[in-house]
């Protein structure tokens, strides 16, 4: 019945940006997210029409549902990992409920594999992407809230002048990324070309940011930091600041967006931040609150590969333990399927289906490695809402402590 309606295919040419946009702008009106649609179809660093999964209405020709895959490179402690995100998913009212969304998933399955990708992600709605193998694994969306009332007035001599990135930035602008993946484990990893789109054609959406830079008048000292157009909340939003950003420097900055902030009838700010970046730790000494975060849902397409893809971290790892030089092997049991990582001193030199017995195992659900593997919890945290997971001995569960430790993650947004 879903063949005979309807046609199940990828983006073909620059009509299809059109047609996409006019079916986005419907589904989720008022906000305008055909024109996002079509500027990532034309301008997205590394956008493919490939990308694009298509279901369209046999009898009328009209394009009824469908989503994105938006490639990403992520850093895991100097590693890249090749990331998919599902985005801008959606389907007209009429046509739901028929499995075109599920139909479109297998054809983005499909693609995960072809292109080896690592991870695929999304930022969407709850309790949805379950069914599809989303789980959620590592910080999104923070809510550190400053009031107004708490950023004093300005100090008698304007230290800062303020101005918008240009292009010409681009340069000082990944230097300040270089310094962010080194705070943290997990992070985002944007080129020239990501950088040349964020301050140029993501500004024709209203998904656009605007990246300010803030010099000091007398001393070679810049930082830089983010306002986005659209976010959650009623606050002014700051969802990047430098990592290396001054006490003295950040009072300039929050007084700056507070005058930003009464301008645009914004109540506070909301610094949407790790807890343990540079500028949330001195917001929270400041008196802003300790906000929660949401959570990005993972799937891993190949558990193989992406621990293969991670060999070379989990290899130092094993190197600044007690582990240095093992040789062994240690069993991942994800009860429908199991992996050994095969060690010779200190190097893994394969990571392979399991066979035969295993003195050391860990067994855990597939759907919670993410979260493990990733370092947003422990394996303890997670056992304590799922008592099946066990290591089989002592040396087991201190080989998964010391291969998958906790760890500070932060994506930064690149449209």
């Amino acid at each position: 019945m879903l063949n005979d309606t309807y046609l199940i295919r990828r983006a073909e040419s620059s009509d299809d940006a059109k047609r996409l946009h006019a079916l986005f702008s419907d589904v989720f009106h008022p906000e305008d997210i055909g024109t996002l649609a079509e500027t990532m179809f034309h301008h997205m660093p590394r956008m493919k029409r490939k990308y694009w999964f298509i279901a369209e209405e046999k009898e009328t020709t009209k394009v009824v549902s469908a989503f994105v895959l938006i490639p990403w490179t992520w850093e895991l402690e100097g590693t890249k990992l090749h990331v998919a995100e599902m985005g801008i998913v959606g389907t007209q009212e009429k046509h739901r409920g028929r499995g075109l969304m599920r139909t479109l998933n297998r054809e983005f399955d499909k693609t995960l594999d072809e292109e080896q990708f690592d991870l695929a992600v999304i930022q969407g709605i709850p309790g949805f992407y379950h069914q599809f193998g989303y789980h959620y694994a590592i910080p999104l969306e923070n809510h550190i809230n400053m009031p107004l009332h708490l950023i004093l007035e300005k100090q008698e001599k304007d230290n800062y002048s303020f101005r918008l990135a240009r292009v010409e930035d681009i340069p000082y602008l990944l230097q300040a990324d270089q310094t962010y993946r080194e705070h943290f484990s997990l992070s985002t990893f944007r080129d020239k070309a990501n950088w040349k789109y964020l301050l140029t054609d993501s500004l024709n959406t209203e998904y656009g940011s605007e990246y300010w830079i803030m010099e000091h008048r007398d001393k070679p000292s810049q930082f830089y930091f983010r306002i986005p157009r659209h976010g959650f909340g009623s606050g002014l939003i700051l969802s990047e600041i430098s990592e290396n950003i001054t006490y003295e420097a950040l009072w300039y900055l929050l007084f700056f967006c507070k005058k930003h902030a009464i301008e645009r009838k914004k109540p506070y700010l909301r610094l949407n931040l790790h807890h343990d970046s540079t500028a949330s730790k001195m917001a929270i000494s400041m008196g802003a609150e300790q906000g929660k975060t949401y959570a990005w849902q993972i799937k891993i397409p190949n558990i193989i590969r992406l621990l293969t893809t991670m060999s070379p971290i989990l290899e130092q790892r094993l190197e600044t333990s007690s582990f240095k030089q093992f040789s062994g092997t240690l069993r991942l049991n994800f009860f429908k399927t199991k992996v050994d990582l095969h060690w010779i001193k200190g190097h893994l030199e394969n990571v392979l289906p399991a066979e035969g017995e295993c003195q050391d195992t860990f067994s855990i659900k597939a759907d919670l490695f993410p979260t493990l593997c990733l370092g947003h919890r422990t394996w303890q945290e997670i056992q304590y809402i799922r008592p099946d997971i066990s290591p089989s001995s002592g040396r087991s569960a201190l080989l998964v402590e010391t291969l998958f430790p906790p760890k500070k993650s932060w994506i930064h947004e690149q449209y």
